[in-house]
């Protein structure tokens, strides 16, 4: 119960999902797990039963392993946390891999419309299945995103005493 378990992937949401996750490891003392998840073809995925595969590096494409371990990095690991690789389905994989975890922690995609339907949403899965707490961390907004925010309130402020 002291490992805080973070899916984590090359969306701006998974970035700030980790940055969250390993302030809130190092506050609270915790070990951290960060869980990539490949997914796996259709056909794959039946082969196997439907059950989450460990693969090893080897196994995966050495461009998107880099990537990946190099988000992981960036939020220089304390000794013992660990970055793991998996083929499957995303949701499936982090509630298992959160069993017995203290904290389950991913990020929320902007899915909208025909592409929601399409990806599914994996914060949501887990949100519905895990057995542990669950923080859902949005990507940071970009800074003009943030002065239109702002603008819009002044506005509304303005129009609406």
């Amino acid at each position: 119960m002291s490992e805080i378990v973070i899916g984590l992937d090359l969306s701006r949401s998974a970035r700030a999902a980790l940055d969250w996750a390993a302030e809130q490891a190092r506050a609270t003392g915790r070990t951290l797990r960060a869980v990539n998840v490949i997914s796996a073809s259709a056909t794959y995925s039946m082969a196997l039963g439907g059950v989450a595969v460990p693969i090893e590096p080897s196994e995966m494409d050495a461009p998107h392993r880099d990537a990946v371990a190099a988000i992981f990095d960036s939020v220089q690991p304390e000794l013992g946390w660990q970055l793991k690789f998996f083929s499957g389905e995303a949701g499936p994989i982090l509630v298992a891999e959160s069993i017995g975890a203290a904290l389950l922690v991913v990020g929320t995609k902007e899915h909208v419309g025909i592409g929601r339907l399409m990806a599914g949403s994996v914060s949501h899965y887990c949100l519905s299945h895990a057995q542990c707490p669950v923080v859902a961390v949005p990507a940071a907004r970009d800074r003009g995103a943030q002065k239109d925010d702002q603008n819009h309130a002044a506005a509304q402020a303005r129009t609406h005493p």
